[in-house]
């Protein structure tokens, strides 16, 4: 079993995508997750030129800064995070910077996943991937451009996410 938390500011789209990817539902009704959510999934991954089953335990956790007692149950023992920001916020991104020091301050070094999110919503954008590279590359993190609603993206964000633990479990 690998876990994996989600983190990002409030209302990215968090707890729609880990919905989407377990299983395949859309509900853009926002309640404010407390605490945290966890959801399970098993996928399948490939890893050269073999197919691996992997259990994933999916923790999406409050967008809520300065919560340690929170962070520090959800963050231990952490396989990978996936960091989540909001296309239509560009002050989300901003906020990457503050949820990966978060997470490693006590997860350690950890493969790390950007999501940048509502990427349907296309007449509301406030910044691209210029934006995402740069702090992608600062992190040695790769990015992927999402939508919760049509599910763009997130097969292939989890399973970057899997590889990259299963790897660093070899390290």
């Amino acid at each position: 079993m690998r876990k994996v938390c989600l983190v990002g500011d409030p209302e990215v789209g968090k707890t729609c995508l880990v919905r989407k990817f377990v299983i395949d539902k859309f509900d853009d009704s926002y309640i404010m997750t407390m605490g945290a959510k966890v959801m399970k999934k098993e996928t399948k991954i490939e890893i050269d030129g073999k197919e691996h089953d992997v259990n994933l335990m999916l923790w999406d956790v409050m967008g809520q800064k300065h919560f340690r007692i929170i962070e520090s149950v959800a963050f231990e023992h952490v396989s990978g995070a996936i960091v989540v920001c909001d296309l239509t916020r560009k002050p989300t991104a901003e906020n990457i910077d503050y949820w990966i020091e978060a997470v490693t301050n006590i997860s350690g070094d950890i493969p790390l996943v950007i999501l940048a999110n509502k990427n349907d919503l296309v007449d509301e954008i406030e910044y691209g991937e210029e934006l995402l590279a740069e702090i992608a590359a600062k992190h040695n993190a790769n990015f992927y451009i999402t939508s919760a609603k049509t599910g763009e993206g997130i097969e292939d964000a989890f399973a970057e996410l899997a590889k990259l633990s299963i790897a660093k479990s070899f390290d």
